[in-house]
């Protein structure tokens, strides 16, 4: 998880949030009212910078909310 590195991991996750919305919002803008005219309106135009909080958001929760299942450790001391 790179936002978890202060300050630069911050500014690297804001950036690659920025570079996914980017295709996300054309594409959806473009075919959401398309093939999704049953949904109401206010989510088939999502605004820019409310996808770029999407795409921050939906890594912290995963990292949250989904539980680690296993964790391998290997020490080995030498004599």
């Amino acid at each position: 998880m790179i936002s978890a590195i202060p300050g630069l991991g911050w500014l690297l996750s804001a950036l690659f949030s920025i570079s996914l919305a980017v295709p996300f919002y054309f594409i959806w803008d473009h075919l959401g009212p398309v093939y999704f005219s049953f949904i109401p309106s206010v989510y088939q135009h999502i605004p820019f910078w409310d996808c770029v909080g999407l795409f921050m958001i939906l890594p912290i929760l995963k990292g949250v909310l989904t539980p680690k299942l296993m964790t391998v450790s290997n020490d080995s001391k030498s004599k």
